[in-house]
């Protein structure tokens, strides 16, 4: 199951992310980054420090993540990603189109 809690630090939005990203569920947050970007946000931040799996749901969910904040003027960061989200963004190239921060205050720092 997926949880994420919203909270906003300066202009940023920030979402604790955790649990398995994967399954429909996986649409539930890229629905809540739209949300976000509907009432003006453009920085987001996902902390994936508490992601245990994620499937191929969840890295199609974080690609239409980051389109959609893209389209929108936006920036999408991840920070500290667990090991099982740097295997999945390694393994679909998507490393390639979204920057993973080690820690959250560098993720912060980079909007």
């Amino acid at each position: 199951m997926l949880t994420f809690e919203l909270s906003r630090t300066g202009a940023a939005s920030l979402f604790e992310v955790a649990g398995r990203l994967d399954g429909s569920d996986s649409a539930r947050l890229c629905a809540a980054v739209g949300a976000e970007l509907a009432v003006g946000a453009r920085r987001i931040v996902l902390d994936m420090s508490e992601v245990a799996a994620v499937g191929e749901a969840g890295l199609f969910a974080l690609m239409q993540a980051l389109k959609l904040t893209r389209r929108n003027g936006g920036v999408l960061c991840l920070a500290q990603p667990s090991d099982a989200v740097r295997e999945a963004l390694a393994a679909s190239a998507l490393d390639q189109l979204v920057q993973p921060f080690e820690t959250r205050a560098q993720a912060l720092d980079a909007l």
